[in-house]
């Protein structure tokens, strides 16, 4: 993957630090409490649509700026090294967006896809069940047709930000008599929906990011079907292998500015100069620079027309190592008194980083039976 800047994208570049020069907000302008903090965020998204710097590369006809994919990744980028805050239609620009965008009707896509960039409705995604979290075909949230649409029944659990969620893209089995990779569909939900509840679940971070989500007798109409009938596993695999490619560079930005951070706060805190501290900050900034080459080289074949396949498990697993190796880190050189809540939240946070978006465990199945073709004993 090249480097180097095309001379359009140097000028994006600092289209993108001049507008966040002006606009971004500072960390301390964000509010705590998380009804407030999820308004102010949608706003600060909404800012960054009309400024052509969200969805960049989405089909003009439906919302996007239809230029190259190589433009939003110079945009994700810049964001990330200011600093600037995560959106919260992350679910819908990184998920059932490019789900919509790949498998939906124009009507759909017409219907859905604007919003969700300006941050006019926010998405949930109802995957993971109490007992299909790893082995996500083995979920059991049934939908049965009628002459109403389809009646779903079951519970959904992992939902981020359901509460704030008016569309919901739900995995359910319509054809239970199918092995269970092949009977499943996907059907977008109504978050207002007669028979749905929805349950936040509150984090050891003290947020309650995550919900339950209860389905009783939810109907859905017909044309909220996302794909075939039977599509919906063809759909998660896409969608899983596009979140785990394509949100590691921005993510390994992110984390390099933190790291910056950090030997900031030790220099600041006088354990600079120990050599125990320098080699954990070294081990923190390997960690970091080989996640860039691996995400880069895995973008590469995305910009070049092909598919995230199943190399992006390689970078999932290097994300979390990551991440996690470097919050760790934060707390060994600060300890835990001189730590503050930045890194205190962070290094909470950062434990489920092996589990969100695919377990270690899963990610490892996936390279040694798909890249490596291993044995199975």
């Amino acid at each position: 993957m090249k480097l180097a800047l095309e001379p359009a994208e140097q000028l994006l570049q600092e289209d993108v630090r001049a507008f966040l020069a002006t606009h971004a907000p500072d960390a301390s302008e964000i509010p705590h409490a998380l009804d407030d903090r999820m308004a102010f965020l949608r706003e600060w998204q909404a800012r960054c649509y009309e400024a052509g710097f969200v969805g960049r590369a989405w089909p003009a006809e439906f919302g996007g700026g239809g230029r190259p994919t190589s433009e939003q990744i110079v945009v994700d980028q810049e964001l990330a090294a200011a600093g600037a805050p995560e959106f919260p239609s992350v679910v819908g620009l990184d998920v059932l967006g490019p789900a919509i965008l790949a498998f939906g009707t124009d009507e759909q896509r017409a219907r859905y896809v604007r919003p969700i960039l300006a941050a006019e409705e926010l998405w949930a995604q109802g995957f993971s069940e109490p007992e299909a979290g790893s082995d996500l075909a083995s979920l059991r949230t049934t939908a049965v047709e009628t002459d109403e649409g389809w009646v779903l029944n079951g519970q959904k659990t992992w939902i981020s930000w359901g509460q704030f969620a008016r569309w919901c893209g739900v995995l359910a089995r319509t054809d239970p008599e199918l092995p269970k990779h092949k009977g499943i569909s996907l059907l977008v939900v109504d978050m207002a929906s007669p028979g749905l509840e929805v349950r936040p679940m509150e984090q050891i971070t003290g947020h309650a990011e995550f919900c339950e989500l209860f389905l009783d007798d939810v109907v859905v109409p017909s044309e909220n079907m996302l794909g075939g009938r039977g599509d919906g596993w063809k759909i998660a695999m896409h969608v899983v292998g596009h979140e785990r490619g394509t949100a590691a560079l921005p993510r390994q930005v992110m984390l390099r500015t933190w790291l910056d951070r950090l030997v900031a706060d030790a220099a600041a805190a006088g354990v600079l100069a120990d050599e125990r501290a320098q080699d954990e900050l070294a081990r923190a900034l390997i960690e970091i620079e080989v996640l860039r080459h691996h995400a880069s080289r895995t973008m590469a074949a995305f910009l070049n027309g092909g598919a995230v396949g199943p190399e992006s498990s390689g970078v999932k697993l290097l994300m979390a190592q990551a991440e996690q190796t470097l919050c760790a880190t934060a707390l060994d050189v600060l300890g835990d008194a001189g730590a503050g809540p930045f890194w205190h939240e962070r290094y909470l946070y950062s434990r489920a980083a092996s589990v969100y978006g695919g377990t270690q465990q899963i990610q490892r199945d996936i390279i040694a039976n798909r890249i490596l073709s291993l044995p199975a004993e």
